[in-house]
């Protein structure tokens, strides 16, 4: 367990800090079926955590052939932000948490497979974004995770060693990510459970963000 506080935060943003992957999934479902594509509507859990390139490789491997996989990506995207156009849910203890390492001046920094413009725009919108130092996005880096790549780029931002920062990731690919990176990681997992091996990479498990704070001490 820490000792103190990290010199940085790295957090995960879908399904970690705002709570985006139920609206993702239930318009990816809307969207097969105006695609006449109901055969990959289950599959949903394929495409979490990964960046929009990957998830464009994927969609060939679900799709049937007569499907536009470039007009359903855009199609999709569009529906997902249409929902979230007036109100982005925040995961329990989001805003909490990231009040309190401000007031503890600890930097903060979003390292996401979504494109920055895109997180951005969420963040601001769910009320998060002036707390943070900045965003590294999926279209910043050359691969997405599980590679270490966006988290050496967010410790870089939020000018810390990754050894001496702290992630926390809701995926086990996110999970493998930070501890690629160095970087020490706290899991909370949302719609995929943690597995053998990202326990294994992790120095904590937690329900809830308001529950590994606790856990490690913070915001008593």
């Amino acid at each position: 367990m820490l000792s103190g506080l990290p010199a940085a935060v790295l957090f995960d943003m879908d399904g970690l800090l705002i709570d985006t992957e139920g609206v993702s999934e239930a318009t990816y479902r809307q969207t097969c079926l105006a695609h006449d594509a109901a055969v990959a509507a289950d599959a949903y859990w394929q495409l979490i955590g990964r960046d929009q390139p990957e998830q464009r490789a994927i969609f060939k491997t679900l799709m049937p052939d007569y499907v536009d996989l470039a007009r359903f990506d855009r199609e999709w995207r569009q529906a997902f932000l249409q929902q979230l156009e007036h109100h982005v849910p925040l995961k329990p203890g989001a805003k909490d948490l990231c009040k309190w390492l401000s007031q503890h001046a600890v930097p903060m920094v979003v390292a996401t497979s979504t494109l920055t413009d895109k997180a951005e725009t969420l963040l601001q919108q769910a009320g998060l974004f002036s707390y943070l130092v900045g965003v590294v996005g999926g279209d910043q880096v050359e691969r997405g995770k599980p590679a270490p790549d966006l988290y050496l780029a967010a410790a870089k931002l939020a000018g810390a060693l990754p050894a001496s920062a702290l992630a926390f990731e809701d995926t086990p690919q996110g999970v493998m990510a930070a501890h690629a990176a160095g970087v020490p990681v706290i899991q909370i997992p949302d719609m995929i459970p943690a597995d053998e091996v990202s326990r294994a990479a992790t120095m904590l498990v937690a329900d809830s963000l308001h529950d590994a704070a606790t856990r490690l001490g913070w915001m008593g």
